[in-house]
């Protein structure tokens, strides 16, 4: 017969098992995130990166969608191998030709989306969406993951075209290519979405919209969120504190509906202000799985 406390010590030694884990998905444009403090167009010191990283521990997030990296060692700079594992999309390195503004000899680098993960958290990689790069060599990929722990959850981290934020620049003329541009992205992340529908698993799009799409009948969210299946703007309602550029959010976190009811009620906000770099705030959500 065994002992009483077999059974106790089970469930203290082997939680995930018994309860469903519950963990904190974010996404954050980290602004020309380079391993070189002195590359790139935004200039760091090693205090910077103390402080992103120190943000990411105090936030307690577990997985993070994340842009506006370099490459892999670029994120070990905030993401240390010890504590997480680092996906980059594998978009060729975008040669560093294009001078940063208001920087003399400085050049931008290459920016990828990715995901950082805490070890220990089960995943699978899955192959990146380039289809989000239109053929052009500057415009990311998406970095597509899916997290294995208990139900399955697919994960897209994107970072769309800047330029066309709302409807002032939709009727913005010299603006016209900016958002034609856009709206292709925005078809291709509907053949994504409806690929994923059609898998009936759980999923989410999260990451650097670069688009209002928390607006009364907005064509972008419009047309990303239509269907049988309607996608839910997790960001949606939530108030723009991070920089006084941006009075509307866009970064963003839409889900489906089978997504969406595995996310913590009221679990979903924007991160606070850390330092002058990045320019973006984080947003994310917890879900339970």
């Amino acid at each position: 017969m065994k002992h009483p406390l077999v059974g106790i010590l089970s469930i203290l030694v082997f939680p995930s098992s018994l309860f469903a884990a519950e963990l904190r998905i974010a996404a954050w444009n980290l602004e020309h995130l380079n391993a070189d403090e002195r590359e790139g167009c935004v200039i760091r010191t090693q205090n910077d990166y103390d402080i992103i990283k120190n943000s990411i521990d105090e936030l307690e997030f577990d997985i993070v969608a994340i842009q506006e990296v370099k490459d892999i060692e670029a994120t070990r700079r905030v993401f240390p191998e010890d504590e997480w594992n680092v996906e980059i999309s594998k978009r060729p390195p975008m040669k560093a030709t294009r001078e940063c503004w208001g920087l003399p000899n400085q050049y931008l680098q290459h920016l990828a989306t990715g995901f950082a993960i805490r070890r220990g958290i089960s995943y699978q990689r899955n192959p990146d969406y380039k289809e989000l790069g239109l053929g052009d060599e500057f415009q990311r990929w998406g970095t597509d993951i899916t997290i294995l722990e208990g139900q399955k959850l697919r994960l897209l981290s994107v970072h769309l075209r800047t330029g066309c934020w709302g409807p002032p620049q939709d009727e913005d003329e010299t603006k016209t290519r900016t958002c034609d541009q856009l709206r292709s992205q925005i078809r291709e992340l509907v053949q994504w979405r409806d690929a994923r529908q059609e898998e009936e698993v759980a999923f989410a799009i999260l990451g650097d919209f670069n688009r209002n799409m928390d607006i009364p009948d907005d064509w972008a969210w419009k047309n990303l969120s239509a269907g049988e299946n309607p996608l839910h703007l997790l960001t949606g309602g939530i108030e723009a504190k991070c920089d006084p550029r941006y009075p509307r959010l866009i970064d963003h976190i839409a889900a489906n509906e089978e997504a969406q009811d595995l996310v913590v009620e009221g679990s979903t906000r924007e991160g606070p202000r850390v330092g002058e770099h990045p320019d973006h705030c984080a947003v994310y959500t917890s879900i339970r799985l």
